[in-house]
């Protein structure tokens, strides 16, 4: 009894001291998470006015690094926004990572399209160049995140656009002429239901 009463009594005089470095702890954690929600809300006002595209990056700043990225890339800057996107694709997030490649694979994508047109001074060495580089980025994106399928269709599409893969799905019908094979006339066939589809 004596034993039982003598714990009482120490743990009642420790606990106004267990209390105040509880409330030294969640106070803390408080300021913390509100200082996380501040700058959340700092960024996401410069991006809604675009101050942030004046603003400097730092290597380890990546959600920043994504938006300016994002925001230059809608800008028709690709070069600018590849190196924004570059800073962001090391981040330890794993779906910032996918997204940012993602990103840069739709700027190699776009710079292809760009690239194709020759009579504007495009380069049919310079597309097949970005449409490989594009096409690297969106199995990036893949192998991070297997149900991206915005990553899937587009890399799906890069596929049916390049040179060396336009003959492939192709078949002799029965009547003599020449067609894409039945499963391949959707061009979103099989993509859902497939996670492995399109990955190396």
């Amino acid at each position: 009894m004596k034993i039982q009463h003598r714990i009482r009594q120490h743990l009642i005089g420790k606990l106004p001291t267990g209390l105040l470095v509880l409330t030294v702890l969640l106070l803390l954690a408080a300021g913390y998470h509100f200082s996380l929600w501040w700058k959340a809300q700092q960024l996401n006002s410069a991006y809604d006015n675009r101050s942030i595209l004046k603003q400097s990056i730092r290597n380890d700043e990546y959600l920043k690094a994504y938006s300016v990225g994002y925001l230059l890339a809608s800008k028709n800057k690709p070069i600018e926004a590849a190196k924004a996107f570059n800073i962001a694709e090391v981040s330890l997030d794993p779906e910032l990572r996918a997204r940012t490649k993602y990103a840069i694979a739709n700027v190699h994508f776009e710079s292809a399209m760009a690239s194709s047109d020759i009579e504007h001074g495009g380069s049919h060495r310079r597309s097949v160049e970005r449409i490989l580089l594009a096409r690297e980025a969106y199995k990036g994106a893949l192998r991070i995140k297997p149900d991206m399928y915005n990553a899937r269709y587009n890399l799906e599409l890069i596929d049916r656009l390049s040179p060396e893969k336009r003959g492939e799905g192709y078949e002799n019908s029965p009547d003599g002429t020449i067609g894409l094979q039945p499963y391949q006339q959707n061009g979103t066939a099989l993509m859902k239901d497939n996670t492995r589809r399109g990955l190396p």
